[in-house]
């Protein structure tokens, strides 16, 4: 877009607003991209990103310079996978820095390689997030001004572009403190630039280099080891490593989306044997008895999906409820579930007061002293009659933060909950989210349940490939967001009501949606993380246990509980709803029926903000 934007101009016009607007929709791939100005900006959340608002006269620098900055948020949408980043981030805050820098800039260069004017764009931004920064004047040398110092010479080998020549004093200044093997690994950087996982290998050896290896944190070095296991293996035996991150999801879609058409789909469970496309599968002379591998694993000796098979992942899904409804029929859904709580808005409101008070009840307060306003300190009070102008006699009360917690509700959707169960699950999750929220922990709500019934797609296919033995999974998955953990309860409440729509419900493969869900919460940034499962029965698929051993499902959920719960650091607990899910969880309680539940719920997730007990197991009867 070379639009010439005229001089002396103090705010953006609104047709340059909007091509601005959807210049960067189109470069971000994100069709429903939120764009707004404000002061906090450039800066991307999710599907929002706010911008910087111009500042004095918009001529062509500064509109270049804003363009930029947009780029740069748009390629860092259209070529970031967070849980990648995530899997492989360094702990400690020296190495974290360069490693979010480089692959910023990795993202910049997918982008400016191709795209001259966004190559323009982008040098403009980055001379003003240098000139913000302070580096270019020499501050914060050892730490701001090393880590733009190794971005910029990434840039360099990513895109051949030498650095701007208002930062080569800074690149001269910080040369001392590289070393020969540094520039070894940037020249690797500059060879894995389309493969973020691979960047994020180079990224930890540069770290390395500067004698920061120490915080890279024994869990990443882990899941390094492991993934680099998984793709000697893949090279030894001649087929594609599997990928290890989630698929994509764009909202409004349906189905799962690949970015490469020879890569197998980008899910967090995927078999070695290629087993994730009906291809795979007809090419495949037994197709059973193929390892799968999942790459946060020191050791997957004991991992749930080692023996765990799926014919095909083409027609799985993972939507947002919005897309599932149109926004008429959510509000129509809504009213119904507001009418239908009318009855119990009295026992849920005493239940949300109840769990309400026991996180407020954890939360630690303290006072500082010495001050000079604020609340009159008792202890200084004979001094302040003594002396009435006496200063620092007055102190503050000061809430210290609540846990760093993150909670995610995951909702049973098949069929046998109908009814008054599924109505008391979405209440109670609606109540749980917006609870929680006002006491400061993160909630996501998610669903599980399947696109048809007895298989639709997925078994069509297998039909069509001869029906061999033991194929594995049979069906077509469909797991719903309806709350994620970053959006407000008031923005998602239309979404929760989606549960009541009845052809939404149908058929359950629990183990699949634990680790989906686990996975999602292994990308959090909190450093608690809690999963509560609600469930009414085991997983049951008619078209998946029809042409595999009758315990496949059940066997699978009993491998990824232990998992989970032996070697995860998500906590996990689960709610069976008319069944004894203590069984397969080891923190457990099963409810008599749904009247139960909210109940449950408050005494499951109070006990977790309680002081740490054993594990434990209850009925209630």
């Amino acid at each position: 877009m070379n639009t010439t934007v005229p001089r002396a101009v103090s705010v953006l016009p609104e047709r340059y607003e909007r091509a601005l607007v959807q210049s960067t929709r189109a470069l971000s791939g994100e069709e429903k991209l939120q764009i707004s100005f404000g002061p906090q900006g450039p800066r991307l959340t999710g599907q929002s990103m706010v911008l910087p608002l111009p500042t004095g006269v918009l001529d062509e620098a500064a509109w270049t310079q804003l363009r930029g900055h947009a780029d740069r948020l748009a390629l860092r949408l259209a070529h970031h996978d967070a849980s990648v980043h995530a899997r492989y981030r360094p702990a400690g805050a020296r190495a974290r820095e360069v490693y979010d820098a480089l692959e910023d800039m990795r993202c910049q260069a997918l982008g400016a390689a191709p795209l001259a004017g966004v190559a323009q764009n982008l040098e403009a931004a980055l001379l003003d997030t240098l000139e913000r920064s302070g580096v270019l004047r020499g501050q914060f040398l050892r730490t701001s001004g090393l880590t733009h110092t190794l971005a910029l010479l990434a840039r360099e080998q990513l895109t051949g572009q030498p650095p701007p020549a208002a930062a080569l004093a800074l690149i001269e200044r910080c040369r001392e403190f590289l070393n020969p093997r540094a520039t070894e690994a940037l020249a690797l950087l500059g060879q894995a630039g389309e493969d973020q996982e691979r960047f994020a290998f180079s990224a930890h050896d540069l770290v390395r280099t500067l004698d920061l290896g120490f915080e890279l944190g024994t869990e990443v070095e882990e899941r390094r080891r492991s993934r680099e296991r998984v793709l000697a293996v893949a090279a030894a035996g001649a087929v594609e490593a599997p990928a290890t991150e989630p698929l994509r999801v764009k909202e409004g879609q349906g189905l799962l989306e690949r970015d490469e058409p020879t890569v197998a789909a980008k899910q967090p469970l995927q078999s070695v044997g290629g087993e994730d496309s009906e291809t795979a599968a007809e090419e495949t002379a037994d197709g059973a008895g193929e390892r799968l591998t999942y790459a946060d694993l020191v050791d997957d000796r004991d991992h749930p999906n080692r023996h765990y098979r799926v014919f095909t992942r083409a027609h799985d899904e993972i939507v947002k409820a919005s897309s599932l409804a149109s926004e008429a029929e959510l509000n129509e859904l809504r009213l119904k579930l507001d009418r239908e709580a009318r009855g119990l808005q009295s026992v849920v409101a005493r239940l949300a007061n109840r769990l309400e008070r026991l996180l407020l009840t954890q939360q630690t307060r303290q006072w500082k002293f010495d001050l000079e306003e604020g609340q009159l300190d008792p202890a200084r009070l004979a001094r302040i009659i003594a002396d009435p102008l006496s200063s620092l006699s007055f102190r503050e009360e000061q809430e210290a933060p609540f846990k760093d917690t993150v909670v995610t509700v995951l909702l049973d959707n098949s069929g046998s909950m109908r009814g008054r169960p599924i109505l008391l699950a979405a209440l109670c999750a609606d109540v749980l989210a917006r609870t929680l929220e006002h006491c400061g922990v993160k909630v996501e709500v998610l669903g599980f349940t399947t696109r048809a019934w007895k298989g639709g797609a997925s078994r069509n296919a297998w039909l069509a490939a001869g029906a061999k033995a033991a194929p594995g999974r049979l069906s077509d998955l469909r797991h719903i967001i309806y709350k994620d953990a970053d959006t407000p309860w008031r923005r998602a409440r239309r979404n929760l009501a989606l549960m009541l729509r009845e052809d939404l419900l149908k058929e359950n493969i629990d183990g699949e949606a634990l680790l989906w869900a686990h996975e999602r919460l292994l990308a959090r940034r909190e450093k608690r993380r809690i999963l509560l499962v609600i469930s009414d029965g085991v997983p049951l698929d008619e078209a998946t246990l029809s042409a595999n051993a009758g315990s496949f499902l059940e066997q699978h959920l009993r491998n990824v509980v232990n998992w989970i719960e032996e070697r995860s650091s998500v906590e996990l607990l689960a709610i069976g709803i008319g069944h004894d899910v203590t069984d397969y969880y080891q923190r457990a309680v099963a409810i008599g029926g749904p009247e139960e539940l909210g109940a449950a719920m408050v005494e499951q997730l109070a006990s977790l903000f309680l002081p740490r007990q054993r594990h434990w197991h209850a009925k209630v009867n």
